[in-house]
Parts: C-alpha cells; sequence; structure tokens
C-alpha cells in the first residue's frame, strides 16, 4: 500500500486545506493511513498564530523524521509561509511550500517525482481548480466537511500576523461554494461547516458585490435535507439578516462563535480590534432573543500586554452578565512581527496561568448551565466518530456534544438525540427519530428562504 498522512495544526480552514491535500493524493491512487510511521508521503500543515506554535511545528518536523526515516516529508501552512527558511534548516524536510503555494499541491508531486501507477480512486466532483477550490477534497471517515468560502483578513489586530502569511480578504464566487457543498453532500456529508479566515467578510471583493447572508440564502435553497454550519464570524459582520436566517431556518446550524478577545475597552484599543464592548454584547442579545437555544462562543485572551487585574475584572464581568455558553482561552504570547509583540507592560507568567484558569472554571460552569436548559429535550445532532469507551459522539445544531449508546445510530447521520443526564463534563442523550426537516419532502415543503434561479 502507498500510504499517506497528514498533521494538521491550528484552525479550521487549515482541516480544509489539508483536506485538500488529502484529495488530491487519494486522486492519484494513494491511501490515507493513520500513523506517520508507516506513511511513504508525510504533509505537515503548519500553524504560526504564537511562536509557540513555531516552536511546536519544529518538534512535530523533527517527530516525523525520527519515526519514519524513509518518507517523503513535506510540509506547508502559515508557519511555512512565514518562514520557510527555519524549516528548510531542519533535516529531512523534502519540500517547504506555504499557503500561496497549495492549489499548486498537485505541481509540486509531480516536481518530486511523486506518482503511481493506478488510476485516481475516485472523480473530480464539484470543484473547479480554475476558480481557486481544489478539484477533489478528502475528509476521510469524518462525518462533517468544511469548506473554504474566504481566505485572508482585512483586518490589522495588533496581536495577529495572520493577513500577513494568509494576505488580503477574498471570497470564492458564489456558485462555486454552491457547487462545492452540492458535491460533499452527494458524497453522503451531512452537514457542511463555510469556513475561512474572517466568513463575516464575505463577497464584499466579489463584482457583483454580494455579503454572507446572499450566500446562505443560496446555499439553503439547494442543500437538501442537509445542515450548514457557520463557525466564527467577527462581531460586526453578524448582521441582522443573517441573526433572521438562523431565527427562521432549521437546517442553518443555531451556533456562532464570536470572537471577543476582552471585555476592557482600553484592551480592545490596544489590540485595534474594530469594536466596543457594547456593540459586542448587542449582538449577542440579539442573537440569544432571536434563537433562543443558540449556542454562543467566544475566543479570549488572556496576558496580553498592559492587562491589569482591573482589566481582566472588565473580561469576567462582560461574559458573567452575557449570554455566552462557552469559551476558548488563549494565553497571550509574543508573535514576532506583531504590533503588539512591542508592547511594555507584559504579564508574568503565573499570573497569566492563574487568570486563564480563572476564565476557564467560568467557561466550565457557563457550558453546564447551557447544556441543563435542555434536559428531557431532544436535540437535532450530527453522528460522529465513536469514543474510545464505545460509545457515539454527536453534535448538535447549538454546538453541545452529546454521547450515545454504542449500535444505537450510525456516524453521519442526522437525528434527533434527547438529552438524559448532564454532568460537569459530558452530556448522555438517546437517539429520538429524526428531525422534522431532515427529508427531501420537508424541506422542498417547508424551506423558508428557497433561492430563486
Amino acid at each position: 500500500m502507498r500510504g499517506f498522512h497528514t498533521i494538521t495544526l491550528g484552525c479550521k480552514l487549515n482541516q480544509f486545506d489539508s483536506a485538500a491535500i488529502e484529495g488530491e493524493l487519494a486522486h492519484r491512487g494513494f491511501d490515507p493511513v493513520d500513523d506517520a510511521a508507516g506513511a511513504e508521503i508525510v504533509v505537515v500543515n503548519t500553524c504560526t498564530v504564537t511562536g509557540k506554535a513555531d516552536a511546536e511545528a519544529r518538534k512535530l518536523i523533527r517527530g516525523v523524521r525520527r519515526t519514519n526515516p524513509d518518507c517523503r516529508l513535506l510540509v506547508t501552512g502559515c508557519y511555512a509561509q512565514l518562514d520557510a527558511a527555519a524549516i528548510e534548516a531542519l533535516d529531512g524536510v523534502d519540500r517547504v511550500f506555504g499557503n500561496e503555494d497549495k492549489s499548486r499541491f498537485g505541481e509540486i508531486l509531480d516536481e518530486l517525482g511523486i506518482a503511481t501507477g493506478r488510476a485516481p480512486r475516485y472523480p473530480d466532483r464539484g470543484c473547479d481548480a480554475t476558480l481557486d477550490l481544489p478539484r477533489a477534497l478528502h475528509f476521510g471517515d469524518r462525518s462533517r466537511a468544511f469548506l473554504k468560502v474566504q481566505e485572508g483578513c482585512r483586518l490589522a489586530c495588533s496581536y495577529c500576523i495572520i493577513p500577513t502569511v494568509r494576505g488580503p480578504s477574498r471570497s470564492v464566487p458564489p456558485e462555486q461554494v454552491e457547487r462545492a457543498a452540492l458535491a460533499l453532500f452527494e458524497r453522503g456529508y451531512r452537514e457542511v461547516v463555510l469556513t475561512g479566515v474572517n466568513v463575516g467578510d464575505y463577497g464584499r471583493d466579489l463584482e457583483p458585490r454580494t455579503d454572507l447572508a446572499e450566500l446562505l440564502e443560496r446555499l439553503l435553497g439547494s442543500c437538501g435535507p442537509n445542515r450548514i454550519r457557520l463557525n466564527s464570524l467577527e462581531p460586526l459582520t453578524v448582521t441582522d439578516r443573517i441573526v433572521e436566517l438562523m431565527a427562521m431556518e432549521p437546517r442553518l446550524a443555531p451556533h456562532l462563535q464570536i470572537p471577543l478577545q476582552s471585555g476592557s475597552p482600553a484592551l480592545l484599543r490596544a489590540m485595534r480590534r474594530n469594536y466596543r464592548q457594547e456593540q459586542y454584547l448587542e449582538r449577542l442579545r440579539a442573537l440569544r432573543a432571536a434563537v433562543p437555544h443558540v449556542g454562543l462562543g467566544a475566543d479570549v485572551i488572556v496576558g496580553f500586554p498592559g492587562e491589569t487585574e482591573e482589566l481582566f475584572r472588565e473580561t469576567c464581568e462582560l461574559i458573567a452578565g452575557s449570554p455566552l455558553s462557552y469559551l476558548h482561552v488563549f494565553a497571550w504570547s509574543a508573535r514576532p512581527g506583531t504590533v503588539a509583540s512591542e508592547l511594555p507592560g507584559r504579564v508574568h507568567g503565573a499570573e497569566v496561568r492563574r487568570r486563564s484558569a480563572e476564565l476557564r472554571a467560568l467557561a466550565d460552569r457557563r457550558s453546564y448551565e447551557f447544556r441543563s436548559r435542555f434536559l428531557g429535550q431532544a436535540l437535532d445532532v450530527v453522528v460522529l466518530a465513536p469514543r474510545g469507551d464505545g460509545r457515539l459522539r454527536a453534535l448538535s445544531g447549538n454546538f453541545i456534544e452529546v454521547a450515545l449508546e454504542a449500535g444505537t445510530a450510525r456516524a453521519g447521520e442526522l437525528l434527533k438525540a434527547r438529552v438524559e443526564h448532564v454532568m460537569p463534563d459530558e452530556t448522555l442523550a438517546v437517539v429520538d427519530g429524526t428531525p422534522s426537516w431532515a427529508s427531501d419532502e420537508a424541506t422542498r415543503s417547508t424551506s423558508s428562504v428557497a433561492w430563486q434561479r
């Protein structure tokens, strides 16, 4: 068996990029393997959001070469885009290519003489290479698929290197997004997650100009009895129309992650964020009022330069008074090349760890309170892979992960699951039928936003 193995670090956009890389390898007849040690080709897709991420990538690359001295080792991603020389200096790396060259992955394989004698295992479906999406996507045995609709960012947050390594904001044309989404649904994925660096910026650069709400309307008009999920939107891009669509359309997952980063007005200014805390809270409250069961998450940075105890308390108070149901807490670390890396007022590491632990404890309480609201209720879930204990994992539309008894469902199914037990560290549910909207006939008769071609 000629096998490949990919290692993906970082965000969901990297997961999509890895799926495109895997798709090209599968298209050429290679088979995925579970471990880098048994692969002929290993691709590491790196992240560079922090200096720590760079160090982790270097350590991982060295580890791959030690465990598999004979593999062809290729490294890509944001760290490869930012500092290819640092990766090329590592022993045993066969090729380094940045984000701008990911679309050339097939040519890179040709240049390295990597080919097989077998015919492609499946044809190109749904993606046209001339329009910037890859010709093949491979998500393995995942139950959900990711679809890139936007790339790059026009914001200038003081802590972020991503605009440097991903470039300016640009959008995939809506007709191409629709074709790619339909191809994924045809392959059996019941949920497609729209992803990008700043998805809410979608369409500003296209001619004619469009926006994310119009793209959602188009996809909902053609996606049939399947679910579409938005993952993360910047606060000011959560428009009233997106809120309305989420309230009226059950096939649009009632879930958003809206980065907060800080609840302190002073720190938001230092971070060069483009909203005020009042605007952030207003968007959360508008979503909760329109969609009472919506799951709302936030990214929060702890230990940003100049964060005093008083400013940290402002963040805690905002979160405590908000409808947020979960948090992703990150400790700030200097990212060379960003404005924030030169700022004074560094917070001691021990204090950063204490504050991070406090916020994570708050997040655990908010998660438990949110999940407890649905005790005895049925949630629409897509079934994921089995857990180590044999139970099945499933993800609700409002981003609650539940555990189902083994043998009661199959990975990839879209079901209703009734919540039976809520504990601090997990939620147990039982299968309770099929969502009323999850059939072709129901979708044709009840769709609220059918796209008029």
